[in-house]
C-alpha cells in the first residue's frame, strides 16, 4: 500500500495559554464554603434557571454517572443508571440542603433522583443510607447517591460505602461540561445578558475549582481553525486517499465480524447460553460482537481491531452492562485462522470467563485491564 503521508508531518500550533483573570470566588472570603458551592451547583444543574444553558450541566453530570448502580433498601442494586434516558429533560427539580442533602435533583418524568454530596475540604462521613432512604420514600425508581469532591472520595464505613453509587471529581465534571458541543454554540453566540453572565460565572466556577483558565478562547480557536482549513486544502487529495484506505480496512474487519455472528449464535444456542442483550457494530478501527449473559450479569465481546495499540483479535469482558471491572485479553489466534476456529476459541473463552464469574475469581477488587 503506497500513500502520500506528507500531511502527517504538518506542524500545527498548540492552543494558546491565557493568564488567569480575576475570579469572583478568589475575591469572596467565604466563596468556597460548601453551602456557597451548593448554591452554585443548584443554579447550573437546574435547566429552568435564568442561566439560559438548559440541560448543559445536568446532562454532563448524568453522563459521568452513567452506569452507576441505583441504591435500594440494602445498598447497591443490579439496576444501573442509563444516562441517555434522562438527558435533555427539563423536568428536573433541584434544591439544596434537603433533609441535610447538599444537592437533591429529582426528575418525576424519568423516575430518577440524584443525591449529590458536595465535599470541599471535609471528610466524607455523611449518613448516605439516610439520604438514599429520603429519595426512595419520595417514590423514585432509580436513586443515585454520588459524592463530588476535588479528588475521588470513598466512605470509610463499609456499611455506608455500600450506599454510594459513584465518586466523581470537579476535574471530571469540568471536562465533561467543556466537551459538550452546545457549550461552543452558547459561547459563540450568547442569547442574552443573563446567558453571557452565566457563561462567565460558569467559567469562573470551573477555573476556581479546577484551575483551568478558559472554557475556550475563541480568537485562538479561530486561528487554529484557519490553519486546519489550509492543511486540508493543500493536502486534500492525500487525505482523501488515506481516509479511503482507512475505510477499506474498516470494511474488512466489519465483514469478518458479520460472518462470525451466526457462527457464534449457533454455538451459544448449542451450549444453552442465554443472552439478554447483544450489540454488533463498530467504527473505522474497531468492530465487535458483544453479548450480555444475564445469569452471570456479565458481558463478553469479540473484537477485531486495526489499532496497533490493541491486539488484532481480542476478548473484552466487563461487569453487567457497565464498563466497570473490565478485562482485555488477546484471543490468541491470528487473522489467518478460519472463522470456525475463531468462533470456537471465543466460545471457549466465554465459558471460562463465566465460570470464573460464578466462582467469584474473575477479578481482583477494583477490576483490571490487561493486553
Amino acid at each position: 500500500m503506497t500513500l502520500d503521508l506528507s500531511f502527517l508531518e504538518v506542524s500545527l500550533r498548540p492552543a494558546g495559554i491565557v493568564e488567569r483573570p480575576v475570579n469572583v470566588y478568589d475575591i469572596l472570603r467565604e466563596g468556597w464554603r460548601e453551602t456557597r458551592v451548593d448554591m452554585t451547583l443548584q443554579f447550573f444543574l437546574d435547566p429552568t434557571e435564568r442561566h439560559g444553558l438548559g440541560t448543559l450541566v445536568i446532562d454532563a453530570l448524568l453522563r459521568l454517572l452513567d452506569g452507576a448502580p441505583s441504591i435500594g433498601l440494602n445498598g447497591r442494586t443490579s439496576k444501573h443508571l442509563i444516562a441517555q434516558d434522562a438527558e435533555g429533560s427539563d423536568a428536573w427539580e433541584v434544591a439544596t440542603q434537603v433533609d441535610f442533602i447538599d444537592v437533591f435533583a429529582s426528575n418525576r418524568d424519568s423516575g430518577i433522583a440524584l443525591v449529590l454530596e458536595n465535599k470541599i475540604g471535609h471528610v466524607l462521613d455523611n449518613p448516605l443510607r439516610k439520604y438514599a432512604e429520603y429519595a426512595r420514600n419520595k417514590g423514585f425508581d432509580t436513586v443515585i447517591v454520588a459524592v463530588l469532591a476535588p479528588e475521588a472520595r470513598d466512605h470509610p464505613d463499609p456499611v455506608q460505602k455500600n450506599y454510594l453509587s459513584s465518586a466523581i471529581t470537579y476535574a471530571e465534571l469540568s471536562a465533561e461540561i467543556k466537551s459538550a458541543p452546545e457549550l461552543v454554540e452558547f459561547l459563540m453566540s450568547p442569547g442574552d445578558r443573563d446567558q453571557r453572565r452565566s457563561l462567565e460565572l460558569l467559567q469562573q466556577f470551573i477555573e476556581a475549582r479546577h484551575g483551568k483558565t478558559e472554557m475556550t478562547d475563541l480568537e485562538d480557536q479561530a486561528q487554529r481553525l484557519d490553519e486546519w482549513r489550509d492543511v486540508l486544502e493543500e493536502h486534500r487529495g492525500a487525505i482523501t486517499a488515506f481516509e479511503e484506505a482507512r475505510s477499506s480496512i474498516g470494511r474488512l474487519i466489519r465483514d469478518r465480524r458479520k460472518r462470525l455472528e451466526p457462527l457464534i449464535t449457533d454455538r451459544l444456542e448449542a451450549l444453552a447460553l442465554e443472552t439478554g442483550w447483544q450489540a454488533h457494530g463498530g467504527g473505522k478501527e474497531e468492530t465487535w460482537n458483544a453479548y450480555h449473559f444475564p445469569a452471570a450479569d456479565w458481558s463478553v465481546e469479540l473484537k477485531f481491531s486495526a489499532d496497533p495499540t490493541r491486539p488484532m483479535i481480542f476478548v473484552y469482558d466487563r461487569r453487567g452492562l457497565t464498563y466497570k471491572d473490565s478485562t482485555i485479553e488477546p484471543l490468541g489466534l491470528t487473522w489467518t485462522n478460519t472463522d470456525e476456529r475463531i468462533a470456537d476459541a471465543f466460545i471457549e473463552r466465554v465459558v471460562h470467563i463465566l465460570g470464573e464469574v460464578k466462582a467469584g475469581t474473575r477479578l481482583p477488587a477494583g477490576g483490571h485491564e490487561t493486553v
